[in-house]
This record gives C-alpha cells, structure tokens and sequence, in this order.
C-alpha cells in the first residue's frame, strides 16, 4: 500500500510567490536527479506566473532565455521520467489537503491548426455542436464543493492512430495506448489511479460524458472497487424494482417513463453553486436494476427538474450507497465545480498550452499543469472559505 507524505499546505507557505521545496519535494520525489526537480520546479512556477499562452518559449524566458529554454525542452520531450508516480504524489496530497468527495471526470477539448500533433483529428464535439480538428483527452478530477483539481489524463487516440504504427513511432505512443473509444478513456482516467490502491472509504467516481456505455462503465468501476454515478439519457432501459413505482416489476423501461411514475416523489433539494450561492432543485431517487450479461445490477436512478414540469433535466444512474437523495444530487453538482475552475484556473495555467507534438510530452505537460492547477486552487480555498454563506451551509447540510 502507498503511503503519502504530509505537505504543508500550499496557503501557508506562500508558493504563487516563491515555490518551494518544502511542497515540491514530496511531489518529485520520484525524480532521481536534483537538476530534474530544479527544471520541475521552474517549469510549474512559470505556468503559475506567466502571463497569456504558457509556451517553452515564454516559460524560459524569465530564467535564462535560450539555454533554459533548451533544458525545458529536453526535460518535457526526452527525459526518461515517468509522470504516473508524480500523479500518484498528488493524489495523496490533494486526498489530505482538498478533502475531496467525489472523482469527477470531465472531457477535455483542444483545437489544434495541424495534424502532428499526438491523438489529433477530425471529430464531433458535443459541447461545441460541431466537427473539429482536435485533441481529446479525459481528467480525472477531486472535488469538493469549494474547490477541485486535475489528477491524471487519458488521451484518447483515434482510429486513424492507433492503426498507423509509423505515426505511433514518430510521437512516441506506447503499444498498449490504443483507445480509440471515448467512453474507455473516460474511465481509465480514473481507474489508472485507484487500481491496486483501494482506499477504507473510496471516493466514488461522477461521470458527466455523453458517449458512455452504462453496462460497460459500471462493470469497469465494480471491478475496482468504485462506486460509480454517471449521466444517462432518458432512453436507457432499466429495470424497475422500487415497490413505489407505478411500473410492472420486472419489465424493461426507459429512463425518462421511470422518473414519469416517481414524479409524486419529487423534493426540493438546496445546493451550493460554484459561486457558492444557494440553488435548489427538485429531484427524485427510485430503486432499478441495470440488465447486464453478468445479471442484474441494482442501482438507483436519480431526476433532476430545473424548474416546475413533467419532464426531467437530467438523469443520474449511480451505485453509490449509504447516501440520501439530497446528498446524490450534491454529488452530482460537483460537475460544476469542474467546469468552473477548469475554465478559472486549469486554462490559465496553460492545461491547453502544450505546442510539442509527442505523447511523453503532452503527458508531462498535463502533470506539471495539473500541479500548478492544485496550488492555485488550494491557495484560493482559505479565502473562499471564509466568504462561504455559513447561513447557506447550514441549508445545505
């Protein structure tokens, strides 16, 4: 079993200012060489300081110009370290620091002009509602209500990729990269971490990706130990198992005609925004079983209504036990916690910024982004404590 290193909060020892090793140490304490963690050090430092687009460029201009420049560049693109300890090392810290409740995955979107870059290509992107030339790559995520933070990122690899061994071999892809589906990246970002490391009390994992299987997710999660709650559409077929139903047992039903019988159930449910302002919703929870080739998996499915009508906003399907309604449909709004502080803090820490074209590179960028992300969010956490509505908390609660 791993075991984690105390490090002293990043609030208390004033890192956007003057980074330290009494933080960094224990993070790159998986690299061998002083001048590593030096180059690490500056490099996470200059995503934190530097102002517009985090280039190699503009990283080593404030230390040296050229010859820095050269020195980042080998030790992003062609120095043999592994960033997975390092990842490992974070989570650790932010499991202790962040208080964190949940994983949440969230998909990530980067444009690209050209097409050398690593896992670039012509691809349908939900959230933009068009074609884009593009990198997509999944974070796994810690988060909490007030804060939250990248851990590790899969990249996923189009077809056109993972069958072109030449183009694997000049970018450097390993042979056992080869997912070429959304949905199995979506959950390795997760389950790369917490394979072999299960924890007393795991955090579940929250999955907001539209191009999910259910059947194959929960199976993946089960597997590892991990509850699991993703976002459905009302289409998918269930079970109805809940005695409160107006559904004959037994019979396969969509999503959306399950919430239709347990709208008698709605409650009002109060939660915290990224903002930290109260919102409320009305949400219903109701027993079901998802058909597998395993069996039938009992779980609970979960509606959101926005605002007073029939027809719900979103459907939940979880595993995650123990808990009331109130507190899935919490779970459930750290997604918004994601999305706020990846476009607050992740993107201008330079998350999107990497210009090289392998995939070591584009690895350890996103290691040492991730890094720079958490110290940003834990510096910003105190404050955004004590502005915290302790009213609304009380609601909340």
């Amino acid at each position: 079993m791993q075991t984690c290193s105390v490090v002293q909060p990043a609030s208390s020892i004033g890192l956007l200012e003057d980074p330290v090793g009494e933080f960094y140490g224990p993070l790159f304490a998986s690299l061998r060489r002083r001048a590593q963690r030096a180059t690490a050090i500056r490099y996470v430092h200059g995503l934190l300081t530097v102002q517009g687009r985090k280039t190699m460029r503009s990283l080593a201009e404030q230390y040296g110009g050229d010859a820095e420049q050269q020195r980042m560049q080998h030790f992003i693109s062609n120095s043999p370290w592994d960033w997975m300890p390092v990842r490992q090392a974070l989570r650790c810290h932010l499991r202790q620091s962040l208080e964190p409740q949940a994983w949440v995955v969230r998909q990530m979107i980067v444009p690209k002009a050209g097409n050398h870059s690593v896992g670039v290509g012509q691809a349908f992107v939900r959230m933009l509602g068009q074609t884009v030339n593009s990198q997509q790559a999944f974070g796994a995520w810690v988060a909490s209500e007030t804060a939250s933070s990248p851990m590790n990122w899969r990249l996923q690899l189009p077809d056109a990729w993972v069958t072109d061994t030449d183009r694997r071999r000049r970018a450097g892809v390993p042979e056992q990269q080869a997912e070429t589906f959304p949905g199995e990246a979506a959950c390795r970002s997760v389950l790369d971490l917490v394979d072999g490391r299960r924890d007393a009390v795991p955090l579940p994992a929250v999955l907001s990706v539209g191009t999910l299987d259910p059947v194959d997710c929960v199976r993946e999660f089960r597997a590892a130990g991990v509850p699991v709650m993703m976002q459905v559409g009302p289409g998918l077929q269930l079970l109805g198992t809940d005695v409160r139903l107006q559904s004959p047992p037994g019979d396969l039903i969509s999503a959306g005609r399950l919430a239709d019988s347990a709208g008698i159930l709605r409650r009002q449910v109060c939660w915290l925004d990224p903002q930290l302002r109260l919102r409320r919703s009305c949400t219903a929870a109701v027993r079901v079983a998802l058909p597998t080739p395993q069996g039938r998996v009992p779980m609970v499915l979960l509606a959101e209504w926005d605002k007073p009508g029939p027809k719900p906003d979103r459907f939940w399907l979880t595993d995650v036990a123990g808990r009331s309604t109130a507190e899935l449909l919490r779970l459930s709004k750290l997604v918004l916690r994601v999305d706020h502080d990846f476009e607050a803090i992740a993107k201008d820490v330079g998350i999107q910024d990497f210009e090289g074209r392998s995939f070591q590179g584009w690895h350890r960028h996103a290691t040492l982004a991730s890094i720079a992300h958490a110290v940003r969010a834990l510096a910003d956490l105190g404050q955004m404590r004590e502005g915290l509505d302790e009213t609304a908390l009380l609601e909340v609660s």
